[in-house]
């Protein structure tokens, strides 16, 4: 009996070696392959013509996933720096924040507009200049979640783990790794998920670029939707959604459900009565030996992280460097207001010549009717998805089944479904007007359910068991223990949602399939056609008016409710 068994362990090890091995030889194969793609000349005219062929979407679906993976890294290091900055520094968090709330608001459509020439100078004669562009939408799209929500939950970590810490002696640098960011990984890692929407999101809009005076296509799952969107094709809409399906579940499978097996272990809890997830891939690289191999070298790189890099930092006296320039905070937030002053000033003098004048007038009104549109979708993806996402997080077993799930759903971009919507529409003779709402939640609505479901699978088993041994029901149930628990996730939610929602306003505003385009009053659908149009200075003003609605937010809204979900809520 015990050789049997020992044959059959032997056999299940090389299965796993097998498998595991398949699957990184494909990866580092597929990956050379589409960096020589990447790389390719460009002229600044000529580029393939995107087929709506399916036998070209296995490449096209390479080459996006290789943007996806380049800027979920740039956006991972962003998300790092920039949250421990603001999390641990007073003067930096001044700036960062605001910073980040607007930029996650501007639309994308600003982004692109300004920054192409910068990306094709950066890169001349080559698709990498493209590339890079698409790569940078991505960031966009994403990277401003993600730092919000590490921010967010490093604010938030209990003090018995931070006095645990001090009682350990860690440095600064070790409290981070050790504690802080290992508090946060399960939180981040829910909204690095759900960031994927808005990285597809752009990725549609950034794979098919004006360029002069013409249009370029990049080679991708997201061109490949536009394209057949544009010629009215519903089986090249219907192959280009397959094949991003394939692509977010080979994601969740390979990448995203490992690192939920893995991070499981990092939640804080005294009462381990709930299930592990389960992931097939996690359990063939931790019973290969390849995953050995890679769990020693990884133990040995986190031996040099953790303990040599910082005898280095402290050797070269680096840390007393920083240390005097911290007691100049004063001199680095004056220079930092000066410079925004003297941007303002500049800057708003150059765009107060270029942008036309005759629209100004028009402007409130549009402003209004997007920002009215905006808020009561936000609101009702508030109301709705809530209580969901506290009813799914709950549970461990319905947070498995419905995570791969949401996710397919949350990563289809939201104008997927706007041919259908524009069918409706015409057959029913409807207004756009009374449809934006709903088309601007397919673009909200997952933000805040990732959140929150984040926010409940987090809430400590022990605070769980306290709330049935006080016997909490009801009304009480949700304004004494639930709400409470899972606030600062909906703020972040609802933050995040927010630069979605813009984005999706200006899609929503103006529909086109085909050959029918149906447009309602508002700022999206001002700077929509402006951008289709190819007009400068009407889309830089539009983008300057959402800004400055943004600014609004952020100034008599956001802030306010970031100081109120730090003071107010936190497990202590």
């Amino acid at each position: 009996m015990y050789s049997l068994t020992e044959h059959r362990s032997k056999t299940t090890s090389w299965l796993n070696d097998v498998v595991v091995c398949f699957i990184f030889m494909a990866s580092i194969a597929s990956f050379i392959y589409g960096w020589q793609g990447m790389h390719s000349v460009f002229n600044g005219r000529d580029l393939p013509v995107i087929s709506l062929d399916y036998h070209v979407l296995p490449y096209y679906t390479l080459r996006t996933t290789m943007r996806l993976v380049i800027g979920l890294f740039y956006s991972m290091l962003f998300s790092i720096v920039f949250a421990v900055l603001a999390a641990k520094y007073a003067p930096m968090r001044r700036v960062i924040l605001p910073f980040v709330n607007f930029m996650e608001s501007v639309p994308l459509v600003g982004f692109l507009t300004f920054t192409t020439a910068f990306f094709l100078g950066l890169y001349p004669h080559s698709v990498m200049g493209l590339e890079g562009l698409a790569i940078f939408a991505v960031f966009t799209a994403q990277a401003w979640n993600m730092m919000l929500t590490l921010y967010q939950t490093l604010r938030v970590v209990p003090n018995e783990l931070v006095e645990a810490a001090d009682a350990f002696r860690y440095n600064p640098w070790q409290k981070f790794w050790r504690l802080g960011f290992i508090y946060s990984f399960p939180g981040l890692l829910w909204n690095t998920m759900v960031s994927q929407s808005a990285a597809w999101f752009a990725l549609i809009a950034s794979e098919m670029l004006t360029v002069g005076n013409g249009s370029t296509n990049l080679p991708g799952v997201g061109s490949y939707i536009g394209i057949a969107l544009q010629d009215g094709s519903v089986p090249g809409v219907i192959r280009g959604v397959l094949a991003l399906i394939v692509n977010i579940v080979i994601f969740d499978q390979l990448l995203f459900r490992p690192l939920v097996r893995y991070a499981h272990q990092f939640k804080y809890e005294d009462v381990s009565d709930r299930k592990v997830p389960s992931s097939w891939f996690y359990h063939c690289l931790s019973h290969s030996m390849i995953g050995h191999g890679l769990e020693h070298v990884c133990k040995q790189f986190s031996r040099f992280w953790l303990f040599v890099l910082p005898k280095i930092w402290y050797g070269l006296r680096l840390h007393r460097v920083f240390a005097i320039l911290g007691q100049m905070n004063w001199l680095w937030s004056s220079l930092w207001y000066l410079a925004i002053v003297v941007g303002c000033i500049y800057y708003g003098h150059q765009l107060w010549l270029f942008i036309p004048k005759e629209y100004l007038t028009s402007l409130p009104g549009w402003m209004g009717l997007t920002a009215g549109r905006v808020i009561a979708a936000m609101v009702l993806s508030v109301i709705i998805f809530t209580p969901l996402g506290v009813w799914i997080g709950l549970r461990p077993g319905l947070v498995r089944f419905f995570q791969p799930i949401i996710q397919v759903f949350a990563a289809v971009p939201a104008n997927v479904f706007y041919p259908l919507i524009a069918f409706m529409i015409v057959a029913w003779h409807q207004n756009l007007g009374s449809w934006t709402i709903p088309m601007i939640m397919l673009g909200t609505q997952w933000y805040v359910l990732f959140n929150v479901i984040a926010g409940t699978s987090m809430i400590p088993s022990q605070m769980v068991e306290a709330s049935k041994i006080f016997h909490l029901r009801g009304w009480l149930w949700w304004t004494k223990f639930t709400l409470p628990a899972v606030f600062p996730y909906i703020v972040t939610g609802v933050i995040s949602a927010a630069g979605g929602a813009w984005n999706t306003a200006i899609a929503a505003e103006v529909l086109n399939w085909g050959k029918i385009t149906l447009q309602t009053y508002g700022l999206g659908a001002f700077i929509s056609i402006a951008s289709d149009a190819g007009q400068n200075p009407q889309e830089a003003l539009g983008c300057l008016a959402m800004c400055l609605m943004v600014l609004l937010c952020i100034i008599f809204v956001w802030q306010p409710l970031y100081r109120y979900a730090e003071n107010r809520f936190k497990f202590d």
